[in-house]
């Protein structure tokens, strides 16, 4: 249905959009140079700082790729640890749309007591080494008061995780734009399945829903899962050591600009699928960037997620009008043909 009308109005029915206004000038300098602590951390990789960097200067990166047949697999590609958190210019828009989010749906932070030493291993590797060494500009530490302070949201971050977990999520989530997935071997041994998360941005459910599920019953729904790829992605899992750090990214289609999407999104047997009316100007293609990284300490495997949202228009002034419609058409073909019906 959508490529229909996806590859004529690409062409014919956007109105350009408005140049963005010029973005203002250099912020603060971070006047503490501190050293990268070589102990605890150094099997995470090496993290690369940014001296001079503004994130008002920074446009959202454009990871968008449509491709001609869909295959579902996992898609990962190499990169290194300085993936795991990226700031642009949306930054303090952003953190204070998750602040509103969880406020609205206080469930968006949770975990399970079984959790709580890998959410705390993050947060201090966050907090006590990566923040502050990759953008010093924003994260100013302060080791004689043995805390860390966000110059744009002038919150002052202990060193050391809070007591409580609650406590220790929101503060990830007051300073940090991506999503967190915490994930740790199952009770049983079989597989790896969610123990804590950070989840602002979930489309199409209730983040609560998968608290505690293993990875192969939290993708139940989507098509073809348990078939293609279950059985290597719990491999994959139980091989991931720090420092191998790997990305993906997906994409999809949105009526709207909400970062938070609960409601009906995906096309789950049984359902059929609902008319419904929308305004052209106002979709968007919805992609997120998934980061992998293991923890050296509690063996924990972490999924960082940045959502980026892109007006139709911008994939027409780029050329890729004709090339989005033949992926929706892919999502027919390849390997995991429920897709289509699925993505609906």
């Amino acid at each position: 249905m959508f490529h229909q009308w996806c590859d004529h109005n690409l062409k014919t029915a956007l109105l350009p959009l408005a140049k963005s206004p010029k973005p203002a000038q250099v912020v603060a300098r971070n006047k503490n140079e501190t050293l990268r602590s070589s102990s605890a951390w150094a099997s995470m990789g090496e993290v690369t700082p940014l001296p001079d960097f503004d994130y008002r200067t920074v446009q959202p990166s454009r990871i968008y790729k449509f491709r001609p047949k869909f295959f579902l697999t996992m898609g990962l590609e190499r990169t290194d640890i300085n993936g795991i958190v990226h700031l642009d210019s949306l930054y303090a828009e952003r953190l204070k749309a998750r602040q509103n989010i969880v406020s609205q749906y206080p469930g968006a932070l949770d975990g399970l007591d079984s959790g709580v030493g890998m959410l705390n291993e993050l947060y201090e590797f966050l907090v006590q080494d990566f923040l502050p060494h990759r953008y010093p500009t924003i994260f100013r530490i302060d080791e004689a008061i043995d805390i860390v302070e966000n110059l744009v949201t002038k919150e002052k971050l202990p060193l050391s995780a809070p007591t409580d977990r609650y406590e220790t999520l929101r503060r990830i989530n007051r300073n940090i734009e991506e999503d967190f997935l915490m994930l740790l071997p199952a009770s049983d041994g079989d597989g790896y399945s969610l123990q804590s998360f950070i989840w602002a941005y979930p489309v199409g459910f209730d983040p609560q829903s998968k608290l505690g599920m293993k990875l192969r019953d939290a993708h139940g729904p989507v098509p073809k899962f348990n078939e293609k790829l279950a059985p290597s992605m719990d491999k994959y899992f139980s091989r991931m050591v720090p420092g191998d750090i790997r990305c993906r990214t997906n994409w999809g289609f949105a009526t709207n600009d909400n970062l938070c999407e609960r409601g009906e999104y995906h096309l789950y047997p049984g359902q059929e699928p609902t008319e419904t009316d929308f305004d052209l100007e106002k979709c968007y293609v919805r992609c997120e960037m998934q980061t992998l990284f293991a923890l050296p300490k509690s063996g924990g495997r972490i999924l960082s997620v940045h959502l980026y949202l892109y007006p139709l228009q911008e994939i027409k002034d780029v050329g890729l009008g004709p090339q989005m419609a033949e992926a929706i058409d892919g999502w027919e073909k390849g390997n995991a043909q429920g897709f289509y019906r699925y993505k609906r």
